[in-house]
């Protein structure tokens, strides 16, 4: 064997080699921007005095340390947005549903939903928010979507439509304080059981501090919350990058294996001249 083609295929496996460290590395770098109104760090939790027209409540909505890559491990990593309720005379918290949420760039995106009847994953996430926040802009979206029914395990394709738009930026009131700075999104959504219209009040660094139901009325505001900053996925897990650094290690090893390969075809023939 030559020496240059010798040279050549030790390049090639330092490069296959060094592909997934790097990814490991710089991978993170390209992540999300930190969201000011949207932390999603695990263990957060924030609690809710709820009321509608008939009777009231408490309810509770948590980030747990569950994650999940939508669409499977080369997809997208979401976390679990989870509501529970407590009523009169109850000790504990029951789960009642969940979404699935992630970020990208400076987008919050909608993947999913589940509650005790089915489950809806998307197939193209809808995006939320985006900040900085500005008064007025709104974010329209549509995708095709698979909808479990858990009682049958039957999938069903159906359309999901999402329009959210920041009315206003205001000052809020809530029994946890005052806020200032506060966004109020109105969230619409068609939905397979029908249409879903609502409002959400966040505020920066906290996450959001009231909804307003207009089906039944239902009001939850703020009472007290405990998040912690240090523990964003995004910024403190390799977790949400491991997709992205799959496909680069692949495309490293593909790159590095066909070198090797040409490079050994071609010295053969050259030893056969």
């Amino acid at each position: 064997m030559k020496k240059g083609s010798i040279i050549l295929i030790i390049l090639a496996i330092i490069s296959m080699s060094i592909v997934p460290v790097l990814s490991f590395f710089i991978a993170p770098q390209l992540g999300p921007e930190e969201m000011s109104y949207f932390n999603l760090s695990v263990g957060s939790e924030w609690y809710y005095e709820s009321s509608d027209n008939e009777t009231s409540w408490q309810t509770k909505r948590y980030i747990p340390d569950d994650f999940e890559f939508v669409h499977g491990i080369f997809g997208t990593f979401c976390i679990y947005w989870c509501q529970a309720v407590k009523y009169e005379g109850e000790e504990n918290y029951m789960w009642l549903d969940q979404m699935w949420i992630s970020k990208r760039d400076n987008q919050l995106v909608w993947w999913g939903y589940e509650d005790a009847d089915a489950r809806i994953i998307v197939d193209n996430g809808l995006t939320y928010v985006t900040e900085p926040v500005q008064e007025g802009v709104s974010h329209y979206g549509k995708s095709k979507g698979t909808l479990t029914l858990k009682s049958s395990q039957e999938k069903i394709r159906v359309d999901f439509e999402g329009n959210y738009t920041i009315e206003k930026i205001e000052t809020l009131t809530v029994p946890a304080g005052t806020f200032e700075n506060c966004i109020r999104v109105h969230e619409q959504e068609i939905t397979p059981d029908g249409v879903a219209d609502f409002y959400v009040w966040y505020a920066p660094e906290v996450g959001a501090i009231k909804y307003w139901f207009l089906d039944g009325n239902q009001t939850d505001v703020l009472t007290h919350y405990s998040i912690d900053p240090n523990d964003d996925p995004w910024k403190y897990w390799p977790m949400p990058y491991v997709p992205v650094m799959l496909e680069w290690t692949i495309i490293g090893l593909t790159i590095g294996i066909t070198v090797i390969t040409i490079t050994l075809v071609i010295d053969k023939k050259s030893n056969n001249r």
